[in-house]
């Protein structure tokens, strides 16, 4: 009898087991924690599940050795795109009132609690990658819109990375892989999200940081139109807890034609971005010395290409977030062409770091042109991402490091409220900057 008894038996097992796990996911109190600081970052929760294995089948590697694993490429990567805000473990803890993620069923009616869990979180995205087994070893990553809804999954089975057998260049190329996947997917929803939330930063008025519009690309040497009294003022407002820098020279002469270093000051922005202060500017001999001091990036050229490097576009602080996304698509745009070898992303970060450019970006085009160099590039594309009255313009031009010389130009315009209408544009766009 007790031959027959036995697949009844393991189906009874299974069930009792998935009872428990159900009736454990119910009874979990969730804490609801304090809103976070306002921030136009997409706020993400990221979840590392591991699915419960059946039988003489057993991962090869912890989950909690699994979850560091992930955790360590992916939270590194999300945050070197500038775009994504991650939520402390320490935060998590406090939710879950210190339970261990392992033990919960976070599968369950279509990871209902994770979506709980997240909305006590703040997060706006649940970022799940989860190693199972349905007949094959499977990895999959979720993205889940906590406001909408919305799912973006990418799902594969590479066999030696579930297994634990791999190396940590395993794990940081299946997060590069798999974010591309998702992220092709996602773009439209989290420029979406991300205008939403600067829009919500605007209206709060963050310091420092008036909206100002940009206007249309003209021709180097062309007078400028033109412009309202508003958005000429824009620039020479001050905010209160910002005094106005008072230039001082050291002697009693008159101030040479271009700002000294020690007090630069502050230029007219270009329309629509704003002015940078000066302690986020290198000087020249610091810029000498770090140069000197800073490697030569080094990542195999492709034979026969030419080497780019895409920087983030220039716009206002409520528009950050989404400038980076748009930069991030049009990246993925110029890299489907295959024309250039194109810098990537972690290679651009350390340079940036090398710098401090980190927090200003990019703004005087000398220092883009600089940083190319060092990045063994011979060409760069620039662009700013602004609002001209109702409709909201992307301009964008390629140039050559060495001549400085503009190599084409393009430019996008979509009404304000539809700026996903430019992800539609972006492949067109694309091919008319990097054309010969």
């Amino acid at each position: 009898m007790t031959g027959p008894c036995r697949p009844p038996c393991r189906f009874l097992l299974t069930c009792l087991i998935l009872a428990l796990g159900m009736t454990a996911c119910a009874q979990v109190k969730v804490n609801t924690l304090p809103s976070p600081p306002p921030t136009a970052k997409l706020r993400v929760f990221f979840l590392p599940v591991s699915d419960a294995l059946s039988g003489r089948l057993h991962w090869a590697m912890s989950h909690n050795q699994y979850a560091e694993n992930m955790a360590r490429p992916l939270v590194r990567f999300l945050r070197a795109t500038g775009i994504y805000e991650i939520v402390p473990q320490g935060d998590v803890d406090a939710v879950l009132e210190g339970r261990s993620t392992e033990d919960i069923l976070w599968q369950r009616r279509d990871w209902e609690f994770a979506r709980r869990v997240g909305r006590a979180l703040h997060a706006d995205y649940i970022v799940i990658t989860r190693r199972g087994f349905q007949g094959f070893f499977f990895f999959q990553t979720l993205w889940i819109n906590l406001e909408t809804g919305k799912v973006f999954e990418s799902k594969d089975h590479p066999g030696t990375f579930l297994q634990g057998r791999s190396h940590r260049d395993e794990f940081q190329k299946i997060v590069r892989q798999t974010y591309r996947e998702v992220f092709q997917q996602a773009k439209g929803d989290l420029l979406a999200t991300a205008i939403r939330k600067g829009r919500t930063m605007e209206r709060m008025g963050p310091p420092g940081m008036p909206a100002v519009p940009v206007t249309e690309a003209r021709p180097e040497k062309e007078p400028p139109a033109e412009t309202p009294a508003a958005v000429a003022a824009a620039p020479k407002r001050v905010p209160p807890d910002r005094p106005r820098k008072v230039l001082r020279p050291r002697e009693k002469t008159p101030l040479p034609p271009e700002p000294v270093v020690e007090a630069k000051k502050p230029s007219s922005p270009p329309s629509g971005v704003p002015a940078m202060t000066d302690r986020q500017q290198p000087t020249a001999e610091q810029a000498m010395r770090t140069r000197e001091r800073m490697p030569m990036m080094q990542s195999a050229l492709e034979p026969g290409k030419t080497r780019l490097v895409v920087y983030d576009l220039e716009t206002t602080q409520p528009m950050q977030i989404a400038g980076l996304i748009l930069t991030e698509a049009l990246r993925e745009e110029i890299l489907k062409l295959g024309s250039f070898d194109l810098v990537n992303r972690e290679d651009l970060t350390r340079a940036m770091d090398e710098l401090k450019l980190q927090q200003s970006g990019l703004v005087q085009e000398k220092d883009a042109v600089k940083m190319g160099r060092w990045l063994a590039a011979r060409q760069s594309v620039t662009g700013r991402l602004g609002s001209l009255g109702s409709t909201t313009v992307l301009q964008t031009k390629r140039t050559d490091i060495e001549t400085m010389g503009t190599l084409s130009a393009g430019s996008l315009k979509a009404p304000v409220g539809r700026e996903e209408d430019l992800l539609n544009e972006l492949p067109d766009l694309a091919k008319k900057i990097t054309q010969k």
